[in-house]
């Protein structure tokens, strides 16, 4: 199993005023956080501490949700969806379909939303499908390959 480091509560504290910041609220409901040396962070349930994990081979545990650095924290496409159902979201894009197609493809999108360079959430009618930057009037494309295509509508 991937080395992951459970974090304590002060540690989750800290993320959760990072996402709030950003992004105006955070996951509800009984979760552990645990971060890897590359500064991912997974969400587990809390029940995860009943199960013998050292008698069980295990690649992976819980759901990739962001990646946390010094100024900013980026959510995974699962992370920005699942926060996408929590009130109070702010920083949130609508795309055109036109926009939505480009992100698909794996293009930056071009569009003006002011000068502040910061983590956005992506929605397309009602729908958040991830999490992106946007700097110098353009939403940096941050969808990894696999979930890239032509077919998307």
């Amino acid at each position: 199993m991937q080395n992951l480091h459970i974090l304590n509560s002060k540690e989750v504290k800290q993320l959760r005023e990072k996402i709030v910041e950003q992004f105006g609220t955070f996951f509800s409901g009984e979760y552990a956080f645990l971060q890897s040396k590359k500064n991912k962070i997974y969400l587990v349930s809390r029940d995860l501490g009943k199960i013998a994990l050292e008698n069980l081979i295990i690649e992976r545990v819980g759901l990739y949700v962001a990646e946390v650095n010094e100024a900013e924290v980026r959510l995974s496409k699962e992370g920005a969806q699942l926060l996408g159902k929590e009130k109070g979201l702010k920083n949130v894009i609508s795309l055109t379909k036109e926009e939505l197609k480009a992100y698909f493809y794996g293009v930056d999108v071009k569009k003006d939303l002011g000068t502040a360079s910061r983590m956005i959430l992506l929605q397309y009618k009602k729908d958040i499908i991830g999490c992106a930057k946007y700097k110098e009037g353009k939403i940096l494309n941050y969808l990894p390959k696999i979930h890239r295509g032509e077919v998307i509508l």
